[in-house]
């Protein structure tokens, strides 16, 4: 299962409603230019907006809606030349784009160039007013555009060849023929009036150009993105649809522009600047806890039986009545959530009540947050899939795995204190939270006062002499909201959920706090083939945190011997481990890649047998020696490795 983090027009958090009023506005006004701003903070789903705004333009034939990714463009070119080549070039790909309409995106075009070398010019101050004054570029400019165009055209300056020297000069814009209204100010005019006769022509009613991801981009790109729609595309029948965040583009306006003074009015100078360029201001809502709560768990339904399930379908209809109304909790039953799929009621009961059970603290946490959230799910399901792969996914329950998680992500400094506890214990468990856990909750009172009505009073329940280190957690609200949340965790090993979780260098602390499992460790390392042998059954009581605790242990041990003439102590421990932990195989076979072939005794190529003779170790043993063997000198090690691969019976 995987949460895919895009933009997408599969309306999962009642967003269609704002997509539909932003596409009713627009056909209402078709003629009039308008710049409207869809706002929210990263991750907030303005994509997605933008998304469901395109798929609602998408049947009308008169409307060409257009995709701009500011972002994409970022640190090519001027932003406002680049903007408006790339709505031009969009359009020629609309189907009432006729061979007039195209003549007259040339000359467009040709006056955006025209634009680039100004810019270009103003390096060249005395350039710039022959250019302004004859309406002719001069030398200088269109020697600095000659060179430009060859280094983006990747040609070698040094040997042009004739053609290419042409083919850059046919690139080069006509205004050298017409010496006619080319100052700046004209020019910005031309733009505007052709633009509009270039709408005309491809019989466009309507050009709506959807703007994403610009509050990401570099102030200077912002502000130009901004300042090429109010210059020159501002004309009778454009629209334009900012996905940004305003914290952000206020952000750029002061960076941008300096020296503006800190407010004018009720209104800082920023707010002012922004409230010109876009006219209609969209604000994405946060989600709340029932929002949060339905989201979850639709996120995850879509994951499990994909998005185009009939039953999710009708799932996905049931969530969206019940977001309309967030104020009125309307749940998803049980009922609902099992018809998706008979097939697949155990796991939808799963997710049903995990929903339940981590909605409200994780839409505190992520403050409503689409993005994080998804982040949170995508996590916790790649830690279980993790659990899975190293064979002890049993042993992880969903539910616990996302309460501890969190207590990671939103308490980190109570997490910490949480493993510590978990690590230094000798069954797993944090005696924190089996205290936290007892607690009682709030009681609720009820008191008449004169018989007149009564009121209701919360009465905390007594806490019976907490330490000074428990008693900071427990001062914490949010931590005893955690605390809470089913499932308990005060009775349960969680040293396996901190491995799935946590660095090697916290998960391997655990052994300098077991004594029973360091004293297994000795054994493993210096004892012989029997007492290895009665070492056994503790070797398959082990968790797979202490098994894999071990084997590394073991494994120090051996890579501080050096030297590998003769089998170091600890090698017949570690195949022992392998051997009941088949979660540690692939490890094992990790160790053997790493030997290099100097140094290496025949003893090598046995013993490997009772931990690697299933597929796909067996193959992969195989591999090692035959590598081995293609590398080694002559001698006794490259015999028995020989003698290994003809064998048919086995390699250990």
């Amino acid at each position: 299962m995987f949460l895919p983090d895009h933009e997408t027009d599969v309306d999962l958090i009642c967003y269609q409603p704002i997509a539909q009023t932003v596409v009713e506005l627009l056909k209402s006004h078709p003629q009039k230019p308008m710049t409207l701003g869809v706002h929210g903070s990263w991750g907030a789903g303005k994509s997605s907006v933008l998304k469901m705004i395109q798929a609602g333009l998408a049947q009308d034939d008169t409307v060409a809606c257009l995709w701009f990714n500011g972002w994409t463009f970022q640190g090519f070119d001027d932003a406002k030349t680049v903007l408006i080549e790339s709505i031009i070039e969009e359009l020629k790909r609309t189907k009432t784009f006729s061979s007039k309409a195209r003549e007259k995106a040339e000359g467009l075009i040709k006056r955006v160039n025209w634009l680039k070398l100004a810019k270009s010019g103003l390096k060249y101050a005395p350039g710039l007013i022959f250019t302004m004054s004859t309406g002719i570029p001069s030398p200088d400019i269109l020697a600095q555009w000659f060179f430009q165009y060859a280094q983006k055209s990747k040609m070698d300056l040094d040997n042009l060849t004739p053609e290419q020297v042409q083919q850059i000069m046919d690139k080069a814009p006509g205004f050298l023929k017409e010496a006619e209204k080319t100052q700046v100010p004209e020019q910005i005019h031309l733009i505007r009036e052709e633009f509009q006769e270039l709408l005309e022509e491809a019989k466009i009613k309507q050009l709506v150009v959807l703007i994403d991801d610009l509050d990401r981009c570099l102030p200077e790109t912002a502000i130009s993105t901004l300042e090429a729609i109010r210059l020159f595309l501002f004309v009778p029948g454009t629209a334009f649809v900012i996905g940004a965040d305003e914290a952000m583009i206020e952000y750029s306006v002061g960076r941008h522009f300096p020296d503006l003074p800190r407010s004018s009015g009720p209104t800082s100078y920023t707010r002012n600047y922004l409230e010109k360029l876009i006219q209609i201001p969209f604000r994405l809502p946060a989600l709340g806890v029932e929002e949060t709560r339905i989201y979850v768990l639709l996120l995850m339904v879509q994951a499990l039986v994909g998005e185009d399930h009939a039953g999710f379908r009708i799932l996905l209809g049931k969530g969206f009545e019940a977001l309309k109304k967030p104020w009125i909790k309307s749940d998803l039953t049980q009922e609902d959530v099992q018809a998706v799929d008979p097939n697949r009621r155990e796991a939808l009961n799963g997710i049903r009540l995990l929903s339940n059970q981590i909605g409200p603290i994780l839409a505190e946490g992520t403050k409503g947050n689409p993005r994080q959230i998804k982040r949170f799910l995508n996590t916790m399901v790649l830690r279980h899939a993790v659990a899975r792969a190293r064979g002890f996914g049993e042993e992880i329950n969903q539910s616990t795995l996302a309460k501890l998680m969190l207590s990671e992500r939103f308490k980190p400094d109570f997490y910490d204190y949480m493993v510590s506890q978990v690590l230094s214990s000798a069954d797993g468990k944090a005696s924190l939270l089996t205290f936290l856990e007892e607690i009682p909750a709030p009681e609720q009172v009820t008191r008449s006062e004169n018989g007149q009505g009564t009121d209701v009073e919360t009465v905390e329940a007594p806490v019976s002499g907490p330490s000074e280190d428990k008693q900071k957690w427990l001062e914490q609200e949010w931590i005893q909201e955690w605390s809470k949340i089913d499932p308990k965790l005060g009775s349960l090993d969680l040293r396996p959920y901190i491995f799935v979780s946590q660095d090697k260098r916290i998960r391997f602390d655990a052994l300098h706090h077991n004594e029973e499992l360091i004293q297994l460790v000795g054994i493993l390392r210096t004892s012989g083939s029997i007492g290895i042998r009665q070492a056994v059954s503790k070797v398959q009581t082990l968790s797979p945190i202490d098994a894999q605790s071990a084997f590394q242990m073991l494994r120090e041990h051996v890579d501080r011997a050096g030297n590998y003439q003769s089998k170091p102590p600890g090698i017949d421990g570690m195949v022992t481990l392998a051997q009941h932990h088949v979660s540690l195989r692939p490890f094992l076979i990790e160790f053997l890649q790493s030997f290099t072939i100097a140094g290496l005794g025949p003893w090598v190529v046995s013993g490997w047998g009772a931990a690697l003779s299933e597929e796909p170790f067996k193959t992969q043993l195989n591999s090692i020696f035959q590598g081995w063997h293609s590398e080694a000198p002559d001698g006794p090690l490259k015999v028995a490795l020989g003698v290994a691969l003809s064998s048919t019976s086995g390699r250990g």
